[in-house]
């Protein structure tokens, strides 16, 4: 059916059960018998959805009807809308799922689909067990639980704080509109927060940051606990399929596999859960390059045929068909290096096995450390820097929001590897290419003359011109009764999470420490305490420690054999 053949109704009323009339879009076959569904719903306007993970009009194309709504108090929807209040938004899914397959036009057979917020609503439906629905398709998502893990206590602030600012310039906005016009102050503010954004995110304390009454979504009740920045989940009430999307550069990226992986172990059954991750950060395009990285033809959205491969999922799971197993692997994954797609029975790849690098010392003066296949002999020794939280080491890509006006930029890494508050370990070239596939961590004994602190690490390819290229990073706060004391390090485990990176020949691992990346993280101020309530910071002497009892060690996970991808 070609595009031609579509009908568009828009702002249809959909009622939830308080009353509330949600308004959605609805395409559609403009004839034939009926269709199965596909679900959007999302806070950011209905007309505007532009996915490139799956759009309405593809939908229709194969056959589909798709219902894009506004959720609650969005745009053309009813109702009060409050950012990172999730209670509502999975009986407004429920009873959305419901609505849609009455109608005359559905033949009662609904899913879910979307990226970001639009996915974590469709758990939060899905825990509801609405009748109707056959299998969700959630796109860059996370929950509390895995969010706070991938980022080892650590606050991702420039994610936050870009969201939560377009926010209260749409309520900034929404009350002018109203007749009750904001204080001048608080909409500079607002100004400033999107437009220059180092000022306001440098203040102490934090928590100051769009601190004023009435805006529904302050960062003091984040840090207090009252609001939640990402949803959690019964996953055990969850019983449909999944057919979950990730991109290594996305911030969601350990909560995503996690999710899937969490699937995967309740319900192993061939063919209901499904996971793709590809070379993107956190965005609805999903572009062939991040940075200064161009992944080829095979790595956008499109190239990954990603959304035929929902719609294939979808008509497995949706349509009277017999083999509703997925033909291949489970996992589908993008290889950086070899810019391939790569097939898996799980993740991490069954074959992969854990391969040790260990971190020591330099060989001579004014050079830096020696990342090693076995552990260094001799006695055990450190190296030191000084952390202050004035001068942040700055981000540069990663993962990361693309709001944020701050982060987005190159991967390459060697400008910060010149400050003297980054520490360097890096191996001898590659003689033969190496497959580094699954979850990475860092094991670090870390010390600090102050009585809380924070651990960064990055894992990195240097190239022969010099580039080091982000391959993947984590963060750890570190506090421990009567301080981190740096004559007896902490023992630190930084899960810098997944990846798939293909080490050229010839190319080096490097890792380097250091304890900041601002502000795609928030600035620890070397002080105890709740996050976000230091009014003061102070600079601390850290020391990583390495050999004998104080092991320092990168734990990779890697392909025994270099394999052959495929096309798309």
């Amino acid at each position: 059916m070609s595009r031609t053949d579509t009908l568009v109704e828009h702002d249809v009323a959909v009622e939830m059960r308080d009353g509330t009339v949600l308004r959605a879009d609805v395409w559609r076959p403009a004839d034939g018998p009926a269709a199965p569904a596909v679900l959007f719903r999302t806070p950011y306007g209905k007309s505007t959805l532009g996915l490139a993970t799956l759009t309405p009009a593809q939908c229709v194309d194969r056959g589909y009807a798709a219902v894009v709504q506004d959720t609650r108090g969005r745009f053309a929807s009813e109702g009060r809308w409050a950012p990172l209040d999730w209670a509502q938004e999975g009986p407004d899914g429920y009873d959305s799922v419901e609505w849609a397959a009455r109608q005359a036009w559905c033949d009662g057979n609904v899913a879910m689909a979307g990226t970001s917020y639009q996915a974590i609503v469709q758990w939060l439906a899905a825990m509801e067990k609405p009748p109707h629905l056959r299998a969700i398709a959630p796109t860059m998502s996370t929950s509390a639980p895995f969010d706070a893990e991938q980022l080892g206590g650590c606050l991702r602030l420039d994610h936050l704080t870009s969201w939560l600012g377009l926010t209260a310039l749409e309520w900034v906005q929404r009350r002018a509109a109203a007749g009750d016009p904001v204080d001048a102050e608080i909409v500079a503010e607002v100004v400033e927060l999107l437009t220059s954004p180092e000022k306001p995110l440098r203040r102490w304390p934090l928590a100051a940051v769009l601190d004023f009454e009435g805006f529904p979504g302050r960062l003091r009740d984040v840090f207090a606990g009252r609001a939640a920045t990402v949803a959690d989940y019964r996953l055990g009430e969850v019983n449909v399929p999944t057919f979950s999307v990730g991109g290594w550069y996305d911030v969601f990226a350990h909560g995503t596999i996690e999710l899937h992986r969490a699937m995967r172990a309740q319900d192993p059954v061939a063919g209901r859960h499904e996971l793709v991750v590809g070379p993107w950060v956190h965005s609805g395009q999903l572009p062939q390059v991040q940075g200064e990285v161009n992944t080829g033809p095979y790595g956008s959205a499109q190239g990954a045929r990603l959304a035929d491969l929902h719609l294939d999922f979808f008509d497995r799971h949706l349509r009277s068909r017999e083999n509703r197993e997925a033909t291949a692997g489970a996992v589908r994954y993008f290889l950086f290096g070899d810019d391939a797609w790569h097939r898996a029975a799980a993740w991490p790849p069954p074959e992969a096995v854990d391969r040790p690098w260990h971190l020591a010392g330099p060989v001579g003066d004014g050079e830096g450390g020696r990342l090693l296949p076995s552990p260094p002999g001799g006695d055990p020794g450190h190296d030191t820097f000084t952390y202050d939280p004035e001068d942040p080491v700055p981000s540069h890509g990663g993962r990361v929001l693309q709001l944020g006006r701050l982060v987005a930029g190159p991967l390459d890494q060697s400008r910060l590897e010149d400050r003297p508050d980054v520490l360097c370990y890096t191996s001898e070239p590659l003689t033969e290419p190496l497959d580094v596939v699954g979850r990475q961590r860092l094991r670090l004994r870390f010390g600090s003359d102050a009585p809380a602190t924070a651990v960064v690490a990055k894992l990195t390819d240097v190239h022969p011109d010099g580039r080091s290229l982000l391959v993947a990073e984590g963060s750890l706060r570190l506090e421990a009764a009567g301080g981190v004391a740096p004559d007896e390090p902490y023992e630190a485990d930084v899960l810098l999470g997944d990846t798939a990176w293909r080490y050229a020949s010839g190319h080096r691992l490097r890792v380097h420490v250091t304890s900041s990346n601002f502000p795609h993280l928030d600035r620890h101020p070397n002080v105890p305490g709740p996050i976000g309530e230091a009014d003061h910071c102070r600079a601390a002497r850290q020391s990583l420690w390495y050999g004998g009892p104080y092991e320092s060690v990168l734990r990779l996970r890697t392909l025994p054999a270099t394999p052959a991808g495929e096309a798309g």
